[in-house]
């Protein structure tokens, strides 16, 4: 059987944690720069990876490839998709780092955020997001988790869509649990799970409930060897360079922004009754300030 770039890719997600300690560094490095895979020999990527260069074999053959040469060709066949890989700008970014001119700085950040997103509208798979808009809208329950630093994102997804839909439920710390927010969850309905390494334990145990339940689950993170990756039907990933100490969350906000503005437009009239029902009823009870 001939197996696609996308399908090794998933395969391999799937299997990360299980895997041996040597296996797994082989592993998250093919994962995290796939370009070396397509166009460095296999002693190149193996030094790079810090393990003897048996392990990438031994990686090949639990990914059932006869050869290491054979999964190299299925990442030679896929180089385009990745060929613009957003790693390769981390010197850049770095190197005006900590200066104290502004201007500088000012460009650093700049280059970051415009990086980031031109990495995203170019490599995101368009046919797996119209399925992704089709689940969402099709949910007995769309369910939206997101703890610490993804918190906000998570509260702005649901902010607006539940504008828009009376289906979509945010998960929140309440009394120190979350049982009575997730117990319901079931094969019909849908968790948007939103988490950047290091992933919040509480988002994680989120999705691996869904998961296990048969929900599908929307994984939105920066790495496949992220844990949230693993119990994630559908794995979107988001780059995160910043010149900052902290990951930036730009693009992940853009993606945010694209679910929203595609699933509201092929919703109908259905979401235009909703919105204006909701600003009537804000209106009615002043939770605007009256324009004068």
């Amino acid at each position: 059987m001939t197996k696609s770039y996308q399908e090794t890719i998933d395969q391999l997600t799937k299997a990360y944690p299980n895997l041996s300690k040597q296996l797994k560094k082989s592993a998250a490095y093919v994962l995290e720069y796939p370009s070396d895979v397509a166009t460095l020999s296999m002693r190149q990527v193996a030094a790079r990876a810090e393990v003897p260069p048996p392990t990438m074999n031994r990686l090949a053959k639990s990914l059932e490839f006869d050869t290491y040469n054979a999964m190299r060709d299925v990442y030679r066949g896929g180089f385009e998709d990745f060929s613009s890989n957003y790693p390769s700008r981390a010197g850049e970014l770095q190197a005006t780092h900590g200066t104290s001119d502004i201007e500088a700085s000012l460009q650093s950040f700049k280059s970051a955020a415009i990086g980031n997103l031109k990495h995203l509208f170019d490599t995101i798979d368009r046919d797996h997001l119209q399925q992704i808009i089709s689940s969402l809208a099709t949910a007995r329950h769309v369910v939206v988790v997101g703890m610490h630093a993804s918190h906000s994102l998570a509260n702005y997804l649901h902010y607006v869509a539940s504008m828009c839909f009376r289906n979509w439920r945010l998960i929140n710390r309440k009394n120190g649990e979350i049982a009575d927010q997730v117990e319901y969850i079931n094969a019909d309905d849908v968790v948007v799970a939103i988490s950047l390494n290091p992933c919040a334990a509480d988002t994680v145990l989120v999705a691996k409930r869904a998961y296990e339940v048969g929900a599908k689950v929307i994984g939105i993170t920066d790495t496949r060897t992220s844990p949230l990756a693993t119990y994630s039907t559908d794995l979107l990933l988001t780059p995160v360079q910043s010149p900052h100490f902290f990951e930036s969350y730009v693009a992940t906000a853009a993606l945010l922004e694209m679910i929203l503005g595609f699933l509201v437009a092929d919703s109908g009239q259905v979401v235009i009754d909703n919105i204006t029902r909701l600003e009537r009823c804000r209106n009615e009870l002043g939770e605007y300030w009256p324009d004068h």
